[in-house]
């Protein structure tokens, strides 16, 4: 992302570009960047000094007391120059008034954990995919499936070609940005990277995406299940375990050419996944994508075959071997669902954990009860099931702070709560 190497030509570039303001963005607990926008006058002060910040606007992990500092990374500067705007941003991360991190913020916790683990012997790169419906304000105020006007469709190949140009401004490296028919869900396909990097840039085009589908009187939806009979929106996360130019996940000579790591990794998310769920499926609405006979990942398997398994193989080996997670879906915040994917799959490698059988052909065919003998179990059929589960689960909590981790836990159990005192149209529709 970064098209600045020192602070000083960031400030150059300001100078010479006349920019109004730089908009400063932060993450919140849900994964939605929050903003605000600063005069470039103080810019200098904030790279070195942090600037202050009232947090009581909500969307943070609140500790005791409510000011914080938003400090910017310069990595991640620049101007965008898109859709006749031209404005300065840079991603933050929070930390308390006398520069101390800030244990709730989640771009933090990523950060230190990726030192933490580089520091043991672990360097992770991820590729990774988000996708995103785009409607008019027809389907945002019925809810039912949707059927694009003429209009909606033109105003689509509009937005997209738009976000193309936007993702290019924003300096974020994609492979391809697909939608496989008219009202589909839309994919963006993003190279591989650093983990940091990685969240980062899902982040930014999750903020892009929904910027230029506004200005086009569109509304770009992140909801993992809009309508019954709608497909589902995913997020992927592809790893691959680096040491010195090597995949350590690759192995010419075992079978599937993958390695005992790489095996401990698939093992360790295993063992975990109805926790992580908490993490990567974070709603209500996520659990009405993960049903059985859905497309989405339902039964704990993996295969380099099977395209609804929950971790996937994909067939490149040697340097591109990588291990594809597969449930999480748009509305998870990376940062969270990256660090708890990964504090899981090193799990596995240091304890040397074994992973059941690998699914080698479709089961898309199978009946339920064939495919739950291939798999090790199922994820969580609510957000109730993972969210106890994630209160059970020591190495997860303990991966995040005590602050996010009670967070995660607290926020769950009100929407969850709420969700089921509302009574809702398939009830009504079944019982009055």
């Amino acid at each position: 992302m970064a098209q600045f190497t020192t602070i000083s030509e960031i400030l150059e570039a300001v100078k010479e570009e006349e920019l109004d303001f730089i908009r400063f963005h932060f993450s919140d607990a849900d994964g939605v960047f929050k903003e605000l926008d600063v005069p470039p006058a103080l810019l200098e002060s904030a790279f070195s000094k942090g600037l202050p910040f009232d947090n009581s606007v909500g969307g943070t992990f609140k500790p005791t007391g409510s000011d914080l500092m938003l400090k910017p990374d310069p990595r991640t500067f620049s101007i965008l120059d898109y859709g006749r705007q031209n404005y300065g941003r840079v991603v933050c991360e929070l930390t308390f008034l006398d520069g101390q991190p800030f244990d709730g913020c989640v771009r933090s916790a990523l950060k230190l954990f990726v030192r933490k683990i580089y520091q043991a012997g672990y360097t992770f790169s991820v590729s990774s995919s988000l996708s995103f419906y785009l409607f008019d304000a027809s389907f945002v105020a019925s809810g039912e499936s949707f059927s694009p006007s003429p209009e909606t469709i033109m105003k689509t190949e509009a937005v997209k070609r738009e976000i193309l140009s936007a993702l290019n401004v924003a300096e974020i490296d994609i492979v391809s940005l697909r939608q496989m028919h008219q009202g589909g869900p839309i994919s963006i396909v993003f190279k591989e990277g650093s983990v940091l990097r990685t969240a980062d840039n899902i982040m930014t085009a999750k903020y892009l995406v929904t910027d230029v589908a506004r200005r086009h009187n569109l509304h770009a939806s992140f909801m993992p299940k809009p309508a019954t009979t709608m497909e589902g929106l995913t997020t992927t996360f592809g790893f691959t375990l680096m040491k010195d130019e090597f995949n350590e996940f690759y192995h010419p000579d075992q079978e599937m050419m993958i390695s005992d790591k790489a095996r401990g990794f698939i093992a360790g998310i295993f063992k975990h996944i109805r926790a992580i769920c908490a993490v990567t499926n974070p709603t209500v609405n996520s659990y009405k994508r993960i049903v059985q006979k859905g497309k989405a990942p339902y039964y704990v398997s993996w295969s380099a075959v099977d395209r609804h398994s929950l971790i996937r193989l994909p067939s490149s080996r040697g340097r591109a071997t990588r291990i594809e997670v597969q449930n999480a879906d748009s509305s998870c915040n990376p940062y969270l669902s990256l660090l708890v994917l990964i504090a899981a799959g090193i799990s596995g490698i240091d304890d040397n954990l074994k992973t059941i059988p690998a699914v080698n052909f479709e089961t898309h065919d199978y009946s339920e009860s064939e495919k739950q003998a291939l798999s090790a179990g199922t994820l969580p059929n609510t957000l109730r099931e993972a969210l106890l589960a994630f209160n059970n689960d020591a190495l997860i909590r303990e991966a995040l702070s005590d602050s996010i981790s009670s967070s995660i836990y607290q926020t769950g159990i009100f929407e969850w709560s709420d969700y089921i005192g509302c009574v809702h149209t398939w009830e009504l529709e079944k019982y009055l």
